[in-house]
């Protein structure tokens, strides 16, 4: 299977596992080794396969479970360069009395063979000041 025969069912794998909570799943997409990062944002850099899954399955459910509903959409097509893979996204959330919060920003895949080493997610400037705002006019009544 090459880079984006991987990258489609692993995008299309992670979209199930948001709903059903089955993150062993998607431990066949990673190296061992593999890492993750939000660039720019405040979580930590992850690193190993049992770390990142852990580290999506903790921020899906503090983060887009909360939501009413969660649409992410690709804005472009994968772009490939070798053994790395780009596309850029946009993610919008859904809370009953609240303005959607539209997040934006690219995801960059580094593979080893089959498999993901790294992924980076990147926000856009304008989407990080978008949800900071968002979060303090509007974030408590995720919890409520």
């Amino acid at each position: 299977m090459g880079i984006v025969q991987t990258f489609e069912s692993f995008a299309a794998d992670f979209e199930v596992t948001v709903q059903d909570d089955n993150w062993s799943r998607l431990e066949k997409y990673l190296a061992e080794d593999a890492t993750y990062e939000n660039v720019g944002g405040p979580d930590p850099k992850c690193n190993g396969r049992t770390a990142v899954v852990a580290y999506w399955k903790n921020d899906v459910a503090n983060n887009d479970r909360r939501f009413d509903t969660r649409t992410l959409v690709a804005l472009t097509s994968p772009t490939i360069t070798e053994n790395r893979l780009s596309r850029r996204w946009r993610c919008t959330y859904t809370l009953a009395g609240t303005p959607d919060l539209v997040v934006e920003g690219e995801a960059r895949y580094l593979f080893d063979g089959d498999l993901i080493k790294a992924i980076e997610e990147e926000v856009t400037p304008a989407s990080l000041q978008n949800y900071s705002e968002w979060m303090q006019q509007h974030g408590d009544k995720l919890y409520s």
